[in-house]
């Protein structure tokens, strides 16, 4: 096993005017399960291709383990590589899929019937081996792909967009068999993904990209409490955490308000206490956040931090409730090429606010209700750089 470093990597494609990749720097710890995410032409395949060594690397360094590997070709990296496209050989058994790259190796029979028969229970092909391709589901020649890769024992498993082709149920199913995976055979896994839910339920890590440029890389739940800037804190969260572009009144009590439309949210002592910045921001602009999570229907006379709403839409999942709010306040969209194309094609990006409420809310569509914010959740971001006001922790 080996890590992997990226060490200010650059890509910049023949004619092209911007970087595909932008000066990435990243450390893999070995055995670590790492996802790149980001928008589509974010750059993040671009990435594990010039790991994989299918891109030539424009400048910096990529490591595996010790040694740089820039100049090395795929096939003597030590690493094993699965598309979304299975590839699988379709006239040969899955035996035969699996151990087709030892029998290219020259590795001894005893040896590699023992690896078959181990990378087979592993991924609980064992009563498969006899069957051809065409004979298997969407999940289990997934599963095939991955034994194939896995059974050379790579220093380093990157995986492209695998579950790209499945249906939702099984991609479901398919990325918690992925991390159990990883985890039992504890192999350094750089995996892409344009689905933020995969890469934030799959990855001990996750890295967001967007035009090149890395914009944050944690581990999923600080990813999602304290994304560092307006792109993270847009694109991490299913719905999208709600962004608008407001102003910071401080009261003389410590307390404060940020505008939203034209009401205002209550910012409480600690709130503000708690992120130094928002004082020296009074009467300025800034951006401000809140998740669906942190928007209930469940306001009472005494609730200080409220807004009114009207409910545009309604969308009943059993579990919860997703409301759509009107709130005479426009969200502040990301820059993101995939709603810039929905643009283009006529489409328009959703723009009201959104709320999870409880699957018992009565909220109807048509109706205007009061919403409880609840303040200790609020995100702040400087409305000039995007970035995140730092808080301070008790």
């Amino acid at each position: 096993m080996a890590g992997v470093t990226l060490d200010q990597v650059t890509k910049v494609y023949d004619g092209a005017n911007e970087s595909a990749v932008d000066k990435l720097s990243l450390n893999i710890d070995d055995g670590e399960f790492v996802v790149f995410v980001g928008p589509s032409g974010c750059g993040k395949s671009t990435a594990l291709r010039m790991i994989a060594g299918l891109e030539q690397i424009t400048d910096g360094d990529v490591r595996i383990g010790p040694d740089v590997v820039n100049l090395i070709p795929p096939k003597d990296r030590d690493i094993a590589m699965v598309f979304q496209n299975y590839a699988l050989y379709p006239h040969m058994t899955v035996e035969r899929n699996l151990d087709y790259p030892l029998r290219i190796a020259g590795v001894e029979k005893d040896e590699l019937k023992k690896r078959v028969t181990d990378i087979a229970r592993t991924l609980q092909l064992t009563e498969l081996l006899d069957r051809k391709p065409a004979q298997l589901s969407g999940g289990q020649r997934q599963r095939v792909a991955m034994g194939r890769a896995l059974i050379r024992r790579p220093a380093v498993f990157l995986m492209d967009e695998p579950l790209s082709n499945l249906d939702a149920k099984l991609r479901v199913s398919m990325r918690a068999e992925i991390a159990r995976i990883q985890r039992d055979l504890g192999v350094t896994t750089v995996y892409v993904t344009h689905d933020q839910v995969e890469a934030m339920t799959m990855g001990d890590r996750v890295v967001v990209l967007n035009g090149g440029e890395l914009q944050q890389v944690a581990p999923p739940e600080l990813l999602y409490n304290r994304p560092q800037n307006v792109f993270v804190a847009g694109f991490i969260g299913s719905p999208a955490m709600n962004l608008w572009s407001s102003t910071f009144t401080l009261h003389d009590d410590g307390s404060g308000e940020v505008a939203i439309g034209e009401q205002a949210l209550q910012v409480p002592v600690a709130v503000v206490e708690s992120h130094p910045g928002l004082e020296l921001l009074d009467g300025q602009g800034v951006t401000v956040g809140i998740r669906p999570d942190d928007m209930h229907d469940d306001a009472t006379p005494e609730s200080e931090t409220t807004v009114v709403a009207k409910i545009t839409l309604r969308e009943a999942l059993g579990s919860e409730v997703i409301c759509h709010l009107d709130v005479d306040q426009k969200r502040l969209m990301i820059d993101d090429p995939d709603l810039e194309e929905m643009a283009a094609e006529g489409l328009s990006p959703e723009i009201d606010f959104v709320g999870r409420f409880a699957p018992t809310s009565v909220a109807a569509a048509g109706t205007e209700h009061t919403v409880r914010v609840d303040a200790n959740k609020l995100h702040f971001f400087d409305a000039g750089t995007g970035l995140r006001l730092e808080e301070t922790t008790a």
